[in-house]
């Protein structure tokens, strides 16, 4: 593998490791969102897809 075909690789990987981050600290600020609203824990943890 050519080095510029590696780095296209790393770049690749890291921005998906990015994308996740970024949408998993967006679930968690939803989920504080609903609870500062009083849905129930088990309501925001359906609707979010995280776990209790």
């Amino acid at each position: 593998m050519t080095y510029e075909m590696r780095m296209k690789d790393l770049r690749d990987e890291a921005h998906a490791e990015g994308l996740a981050e970024g949408k998993a600290e967006e679930k968690t600020a939803t989920a504080k969102r609903l609870l500062s609203m009083g849905l129930s824990v088990e309501d925001i943890a359906k609707a979010t897809s995280l776990s209790i």
